[in-house]
């Protein structure tokens, strides 16, 4: 710990205490601590003493809630059987009888001042005794406004009374025990009433308590006092409702028993336990002055502040007497030291004394302290030449650290991170440089055919051939650059006239050479890894799927750019950090429940379809598949791929609606072929010429829709195979077109306009398949003728001269073709009208058969269309040079 100047200039003026007076203060302290814990322990026990007081107290109250109860059960029994014995005598009007029976009663148990029988209407039928202390005879008094004769009536079974004053010649106070009186049928017939001398049930009470202090109260249920010191319950009528005491008991109306200190007014602060008779209704308490509880207390208390100073007052004349006895002998000691001090410092011969005046002890103390003295000289003899020994030591030391220290410096200059840009060639050219400071030789790197320096970089370089032509010393050192147990390379070091390399340095250039080696190790680990990675990225974002790469955590590692298009197709930016934001885009973006995708993500199912709506109104369909990465058989991750399979859908759909449609076209002519057959074959009618023709007829036109039927596949397998056959020949194209006109089926040309414009300004000839091109035509004749609504059918044939091409234009005022449909009409299949209820037959295979046929003559056919205002179809035929 430091002391500063100023803390331990203080520390030497402030006077210390002398070794007399912290005796003086120890056993005063030691004295005065003996006597308080002692009070402190009889404080203690008096208060377990007081505690114990107010325990037998409470069982005191209980032991007398007991007697009080078991008394007044008792004499509750022996009315109550005392009204079974009476009633056939009182049925019997017995009156007599009865008397003796109350008699009886009076002489076992004098607690009853008096009994009476009474009939059922309250007035009093037998007395006993009939003669009070008054003298007055009591016959036929009426009782029926008394409250326990009410009471019976209502509860037709043994009630007690409050206090009350009696009449007819008993003034005192009285509670009444009153049992109900039935016939042989039942009935109530009469009464019983034993009246309770309250003065003997006092002297029951008092006989029960003891102390001289302590005295018991007793209320009734209406709290008026039954027993009391202050009151003379013969005369005095007496209710403590409103006193402290009640009040509180009142309040505390779940607790039967209890106890409390209370000062009602006009008397001292009193102890109360008290408890409820809860089958009386009464309340019991015994009563005890607080001042006598707390007497012993307070009698010890005074007891130990009078012992306080009188012990204090010894402690201090004995411990002065000790201590001065003491402090002699230590004073000796002291003096003793203080010249040993003296000598030592002015390095004086010590005189060591044999003995000190005062106990043996000292003497002893003396004694050894001469053996550490002894002992402290040859210590300090020998710290001071292990002191020089070490000085020596830690010199050497730190000259051989700082060597240490350059060496690891030089070392350290090759930390240089190889992720940086440069190639290998850069890099060794930089850990070079870095050690120039730190290395005093010229050091060349040679390493896998490429010599490098701090100035120059030589590359295609055999070792002799550099060492031949580069080197400047006549010798050589050299450390080999070993990567994978294999020498790569070697750190070489001229060694001019005179120089050589010492051990040091020597193992400073293997350091060196290994640290380099562990260097380009990993330069070429990090260029290998950067350059796979930079490969499998490119695979990644070339894909034509979207892959991404989540972690055990289900945060996203990777992601490529065709998965990032399909989940940002609305250009929304939202960062896919976690798996939970690539949940809320799928569920956001596609037609999909929160519950499939929830069953995928589980690992319940490992594909999902996913279906999304485009703002034009088109569908777009992916396939989105789930896998887990794994390494060394431990899973690390697992990852997402999405495939677009529109095509596929769209394909699937043109096939089944293929064969739906190809079903419908070839079942109706059969089924009208069989009908036409059928019927000629009938044996049982014979048709009229006419008719035979016209149902030959008809099967012929069938014959004939199935054969184009058959032809329209011919058609697209040939193209599809490649192997469609064009004879071409010079053909005139008005020719063409007019006769294509002359092909169209009657039926569709009936209530139409077919305009042809020839504007090319003479005879056009091409070399074409004239029958194709007429196929080709009468098609999108067909189309156009089919798919009007207009009343005023109208088709506008152009033959014109476009460049290099001929062109042939069909604009009808049909129905038109919608936007989405465009790109489509061209499919194999597809149709715009795909519905049970189409306008017309076909196949969908007519506008691709077109398409087939233009690019087997080098040609091309496009479409322009509004709905609502028709189509314009336009074919293109090269015309060759001569033509």
């Amino acid at each position: 710990m430091m002391i500063k100047r100023g803390e331990s200039d203080g520390v030497k003026n402030r006077r210390s205490r002398s070794f007399k007076k912290e005796l003086i203060y120890s056993f005063l302290a030691i004295g005065l601590t003996s006597i308080i814990l002692l009070g402190i322990f009889q404080f203690f026990q008096l208060s377990s003493l007081i505690e114990g007081n107010q325990d037998s107290q409470t069982k005191v109250t209980e032991f007398l809630e007991d007697n009080i109860e078991g008394y007044m059960e008792q004499h509750g029994r022996i009315i109550e059987t005392m009204s079974s014995s009476i009633a056939p005598l009182l049925e019997n009007n017995q009156t007599g009888e009865i008397e003796e029976k109350l008699r009886d009663i009076k002489i076992n148990y004098p607690g009853f001042v008096n009994l009476y029988v009474g009939d059922k209407n309250g007035k009093s039928l037998v007395f006993y005794p009939s003669v009070y202390t008054d003298g007055v005879t009591r016959e036929h008094l009426d009782f029926s406004d008394r409250s326990y004769y009410k009471e019976l009536l209502e509860k037709n079974e043994q009630v007690i009374s409050h206090v009350f004053h009696g009449r007819g010649g008993t003034d005192t106070l009285l509670v009444a025990i009153v049992s109900p009186i039935f016939n042989s049928k039942g009935k109530m017939q009469g009464y019983i009433l034993g009246a309770i001398d309250l003065h003997v049930l006092e002297r029951y009470v008092s006989t029960r308590i003891s102390g001289e202090a302590s005295y018991a109260v007793l209320l009734d249920q209406d709290n008026n006092v039954i027993v009391h010191p202050d009151v003379d319950t013969r005369t005095q009528m007496v209710n403590l409702t409103n006193s402290k005491v009640v009040q509180k008991i009142t309040k505390q109306v779940n607790q039967p028993m209890n106890n409390m200190t209370i000062k009602e007014e006009g008397s001292e602060k009193e102890f109360i336990t008290y408890a409820k008779i809860r089958e009386l209704g009464w309340t019991v308490w015994i009563a005890n002055p607080s001042t006598l509880i707390t007497k012993p207390l307070r009698s010890a208390a005074n007891t130990i502040l009078w012992f306080i100073p009188i012990t204090a007052l010894f402690v201090i004349l004995a411990s002065v007497f000790l201590t001065n006895r003491l402090e002699r002998t230590i004073r000796n000691l002291l003096d003793t030291i203080k010249s040993y001090s003296t000598n030592y410092k002015t390095k004086q011969p010590v005189q060591l004394a044999e003995r000190i005046q005062g106990p043996q002890e000292m003497t002893d103390l003396l004694s050894h302290f001469n053996d550490m003295m002894a002992e402290i000289e040859e210590s300090r003899v020998e710290l001071i030449a292990l002191n020089t020994e070490l000085e020596a030591r830690v010199q050497e030391r730190t000259s051989n650290l700082e060597q240490r220290n350059s060496e690891l410096q030089a070392v350290n200059q090759l930390i240089t991170p190889v992720s940086s840009k440069m190639d290998l060639t850069q890099f060794i050219q930089l850990c070079l440089k870095n050690i120039k400071q730190s290395v005093s030789f010229n050091v060349h790197i040679w390493f896998r055919e490429i010599a490098v320096t701090i100035e120059d970089i030589h590359e295609d370089k055999s070792l002799q051939h550099y060492l031949k032509s580069n080197a400047q010393g006549v010798n050589h050192h050299m450390e080999p650059i070993v990567l994978d147990g294999i020498p790569n390379g070697y750190l070489i070091v001229d060694l001019l006239d005179g120089q050589t390399v010492e051990p040091k340095e020597q193992a400073f250039l293997q350091t060196f050479s290994r640290s380099l080696a562990i260097m380009l190790q990993n330069k070429v680990l990090f260029e290998r890894y950067r350059n796979k990675h930079a490969e499998l990225d490119a695979v990644l974002e070339s894909m034509s799927e979207g892959v991404m790469l989540l972690n055990n955590d289900h945060e996203v590692d990777y992601v490529n750019e065709f998965f990032l298009n399909i989940i940002d197709g609305e250009g929304t930016d939202i960062p896919l950090g976690h798996l939970s934001d690539v949940f809320a885009r799928i569920d956001t973006l596609f037609e999909i429940s929160s519950e499939e995708l929830i069953t995928f993500f589980d690992g319940e199912v490992s594909e999902l379809k996913l279906e999304y709506k485009t703002k034009s109104g088109n569908r777009d369909f992916y396939m989105l598949h789930k896998f887990s990465v794994v390494s060394d058989d431990i899973k690390i991750g697992e990852g997402l791929l999405i495939r677009d399979i529109t095509k596929e859908e769209e394909i699937d759909t043109l096939k089944n609606n293929l064969i739906s449609l190809t079903s419908h076209e070839f079942k109706t002519p059969i089924t009208n072929i069989r009908g036409s057959v059928e019927t000629l074959l009938r044996t049982d009618v014979e048709w009229e010429p006419d008719f035979q023709y016209e149902l030959l007829e008809g099967v012929h036109e069938d014959i004939e829709r199935i054969q184009h039927l058959v032809d329209d596949w011919m058609d697209i397998s040939k193209i599809e195979s490649g192997s469609m056959y064009i004879e071409r020949n010079m053909v005139r194209a008005d020719h063409v077109i007019e006769k294509s006109i002359e092909l169209i089926p009657l039926a569709l040309k009936d209530d139409a306009t077919l305009k042809f414009h020839n504007q090319a300004e003479d005879y056009l000839f091409f070399y074409a398949d004239k029958t194709r091109v007429q196929q080709v035509l009468v098609n999108l004749f067909t189309n156009a003728l089919r798919y009007n609504d207009d009343p005023h059918k109208r088709i506008d044939i152009i033959l014109e001269k476009k460049e290099d091409y001929l062109t042939i234009s069909v604009s009808d005022n049909g129905i038109g073709i919608s936007k989405e449909h465009l790109e489509k009409i061209f499919n194999r299949f597809y149709q715009v009208d795909v519905t049970a209820t189409r306008r017309s037959g076909g196949t969908g295979l007519g506008l691709s058969i077109c398409e087939g046929i233009m690019e087997a003559h080098e040609g091309k056919i496009e479409v322009d269309s509004k709905p609502g205002e028709g189509s314009t179809f336009t074919l293109y035929f090269p015309i060759r040079k001569g033509s």
